[in-house]
């Protein structure tokens, strides 16, 4: 199943609703600031109490008022982040995997042409030992032919010498007839 690309962007912070009136004069607290006003313990910039601002052992200090639509936007904010961040994963991994399916494909062919590239080399292979044998074969052949091609010119030469010296004797002969004749 083929997945889009991933977008290779840096993750931008997802909109919101906006900001609660009664926030929009005061900025938006970062994490630090909403732990330390959770638990109690230093100023609204997430430092930690002075000895002198220390509370008194009377009793603990009276709590700034936590900032709950800040907070509940900054969770929103980040579990939107979260998802974002998750999706982009997901693509990161999908586009990864059809990576690997295409690069697994491509050898699978690369592998098939060259078994077939094997096969046809050693078909060649084959073939031109076939057309050797065939050249050795007719060469033999030819050099046997030439062989008996001498040896007939040799027999011929011999019967064309034995033809002459027949021909020479009956010439002879004939002589000797036509002079006893005469």
């Amino acid at each position: 199943m083929p997945h889009s690309a991933p977008t290779w962007q840096a993750i931008a912070p997802v909109p919101h609703a906006p900001h609660d009136p009664r926030d929009a004069a005061s900025p938006r607290p970062d994490l630090r600031q909403l732990l330390a006003l959770s638990h109690g313990a230093g100023d609204s910039m997430g430092r930690a109490p002075r000895a002198a601002e220390a509370p008194q052992p009377d009793g603990p200090p009276p709590l700034p008022e936590a900032n709950w639509p800040a907070a509940i936007e900054m969770i929103r904010d980040v579990g939107s982040r979260m998802r974002q961040a998750r999706r982009y994963a997901q693509d990161v991994v999908a586009h990864s995997n059809d990576v690997v399916e295409s690069t697994l494909r491509q050898l699978e062919d690369t592998e098939r042409r060259l078994r077939l590239t094997e096969a046809a080399a050693q078909d060649a292979l084959r073939r031109a030992e076939q057309a050797e044998a065939a050249a050795r074969l007719a060469d033999n052949r030819a050099r046997r032919a030439e062989e008996e091609a001498e040896i007939t010119r040799m027999k011929l030469a011999e019967a064309q010498t034995w033809l002459k010296r027949l021909y020479s004797s009956v010439q002879v002969e004939f002589r000797e007839i036509s002079e006893d004749r005469r």
